[in-house]
């Protein structure tokens, strides 16, 4: 039959650190984003198109 996969207490910084990992790289890129120019945002919206 098929066990119960106990965990033990020193598994769980594992999801816990990948958790927070994340959590820091969203919030990082919302922090940016948030704080940018008006200036900075048009100079990125218009990179894709620049022929340069």
């Amino acid at each position: 039959m098929l066990r119960r996969i106990i965990y033990e207490d020193w598994q769980l910084i594992f999801p816990v650190v990948a958790l927070t990992v994340a959590s820091f790289i969203y919030l990082a890129a919302g922090w940016r984003a948030a704080r940018m120019t008006p200036k900075q945002a048009e100079r990125l919206a218009r990179l894709p198109f620049d022929n340069e």
